[in-house]
């Protein structure tokens, strides 16, 4: 059996607000029927010290081993000028991906001043959409990126305005198809 392309060595960044997002990614990549994947390149615990500069060296090591740096863009992400600037800074050599859980495609409001113009290709948060991003190949030099309308469509996504979203699933009971059992 031929195998694929290497998984992208990919270390995850966000808020303590936004872990949950995270756990949902790590859940898409363990689902059989979710064609999402990539090497976790996370810390596999949480670091043991109270000291800023052993944490961040931790860190550091880490992201130095991955290839592809993805940011979780969230609420309250722009205040995080610790420990997210840091590994910003650091994961400089990396393809540099944005997730904005707000469903924006594109940089908006919420990106915090130290992740604007690392260009970085901003993308909603959403399984197919991250694991194209997960495969694109940055091309010329840009402060950031973003998909054309094309591959949002091609994924099955519905563009309003800024934000792209997947439609929600049929009902399999609408319009009455409801089983005997349901009635």
């Amino acid at each position: 059996m031929a195998e694929g392309p290497p998984l992208p060595r990919t270390f995850v960044s966000f808020s303590s607000a936004d872990k949950g997002r995270y756990d949902l990614m790590c859940a898409w990549k363990a689902h059989e029927h979710i064609d999402f994947n990539f090497a976790d390149f996370q810390l596999d615990e949480a670091v043991n010290s109270q000291r800023p500069y052993y944490i961040k060296l931790v860190c550091a090591a880490k992201i130095r081993r991955a290839d592809t740096f993805l940011l979780l863009i969230g609420n309250d992400t722009y205040t995080k000028t610790v420990f997210v600037k840091d590994e910003v800074e650091v994961a400089k050599g990396c393809r540099m991906i944005g997730v904005n859980l707000n469903n924006c495609r594109l940089r908006d409001r919420l990106c915090p001043s130290f992740f604007a113009n690392v260009g970085a290709l901003f993308v909603p948060f959403s399984s197919r959409i991250i694991a194209e991003a997960l495969n694109w190949q940055k091309h010329g030099a840009s402060p950031s990126y973003y998909f054309f309308d094309e591959v949002y469509t091609r994924l099955g996504y519905q563009l309003i305005g800024n934000p792209a979203v997947l439609p929600a699933p049929p009902n399999p009971f609408g319009g009455g198809n409801r089983p005997p059992w349901a009635r």
